[in-house]
C-alpha cells in the first residue's frame, strides 16, 4: 500500500541562492542565456572583452574574421531564445575571452560555424548552457 501526499519530502523555507561573480557591468541583461553562459566560461567576467556587431550585412564576414584569428581554438557559441541576439567566444591571448556579441541568433551563427567547418556540440559539463564548437581536421 502507498500513500500520496502533495507536502514535498524536504521541505525548504529558504529562497535559492543566486550568486554575482562580478560588480562589472557586461551590459547584458542579467539571467539571459548570455549572461548564464559568459559566467559559466568565466570566473573573471573582468576578463572578458565583448564588441557588439549589429550591422546585419556584416555579421557572417565579423564571425569569419573572428574564427580565423584564432583557427584552432574552442569557440563557444550561445544565444536567446526566440530573439536575434546571439554569442561567440574564445580565449585570447592573455588568457581572458573574446566574445563578439551578434544581432542575429544562435541557429543562424551555429550554421554559419558549420559552413566554416567547426563541429558543435554540447560540451561534457551537464549544467552548461552553450554549444563548443571545434575545427574539423
Amino acid at each position: 500500500m502507498a500513500w500520496f501526499s502533495s507536502k514535498p519530502s524536504n521541505p525548504s523555507s529558504e529562497p535559492t541562492q543566486l550568486e554575482q561573480k562580478s560588480h562589472l557591468p557586461l551590459n547584458i541583461a542579467p539571467g539571459s542565456d548570455i549572461s548564464t553562459t559568459l559566467n559559466q566560461i568565466s570566473d573573471h567576467p573582468s576578463d572578458i572583452k565583448i564588441t557588439e556587431i549589429s550591422n546585419r550585412e556584416n555579421i557572417n564576414q565579423s564571425v569569419s574574421d573572428f574564427v580565423a584569428q584564432r583557427p584552432s581554438n574552442l569557440f563557444v557559441i550561445d544565444g536567446e531564445k526566440d530573439k536575434k541576439e546571439s554569442i561567440i567566444c574564445t580565449s585570447n591571448s592573455t588568457g581572458g575571452k573574446t566574445c563578439l556579441k551578434l544581432g542575429y541568433n544562435s541557429i543562424e551563427l551555429f550554421k554559419h560555424m558549420q559552413k566554416l567547418e567547426y563541429f558543435c556540440s554540447l560540451p561534457d559539463d551537464i549544467n552548461a548552457t552553450y554549444f563548443e564548437c571545434r575545427k574539423i581536421q
